[in-house]
């Protein structure tokens, strides 16, 4: 990509709008459960939900899959009125500090090289953005954040696949969450 190119999505500002939580499947991992209780004291049956394959388009293969007695889903937060649970009326996360790692990286869309560097950035159109120009965001950050991402997602779709392998236990949601050590 050239340097331009990069001057460019590193000035992307968010406007405050709300519409990324509006409307959209925050999928979560194990990893941000835990963040999210800890940081808020709720308990995760309070801010979590499994969405079926009705909600939610991903190929019937894709890793985030949890496979359920009956049917699969992924574990997302809860929504409230069309929007995520946690979007208050002024458009601002109520739990920004413990917020999941997907919403800490969108609305970038990043692929990163086998070394590392950034070798691919753009914005995601999973919702209209109003977004201004005139921001400062660092590669460096970006990339920080995806690497995030990535590992927390590698430790819960492997904890996933096993899940997904057992035979003969309940394969219910709560259980799910108990297999996860999320609920007692």
């Amino acid at each position: 990509m050239a340097q331009q190119d990069w001057r460019k999505y590193l000035n992307f500002r968010c406007t405050g709008c709300g519409n990324c939580c509006r409307e959209t499947v925050v999928l979560l991992t194990d990893a941000d459960v835990t963040r999210i209780a800890e940081g808020t004291g709720r308990a995760p049956r309070e801010f979590v939900r499994f969405f079926g394959p009705d909600a939610v388009e991903m190929g019937s293969r894709h890793p985030l899959w949890v496979r359920f007695d009956r049917g699969r889903a992924v574990m997302a937060l809860k929504w409230q009125g069309g929007h995520c649970m946690f979007l208050e009326s002024d458009n601002r996360c109520s739990i920004y500090d413990h917020r999941p790692v997907t919403c800490r990286e969108h609305p970038f869309n990043v692929t990163l090289s086998d070394t590392g560097a950034v070798e691919r950035i753009s914005l995601s159109r999973v919702v209209k953005c109003p977004h201004d120009w005139d921001g400062r965001t660092s590669l460096t950050a970006i990339r920080s954040v995806v690497r995030w991402n990535e590992r927390q997602s590698d430790v819960y779709e492997e904890k996933i696949k096993a899940w997904n392998r057992r035979r003969g236990a309940k394969r219910t949601r709560p259980e799910f969450l108990r297999y996860l050590g999320l609920m007692a």
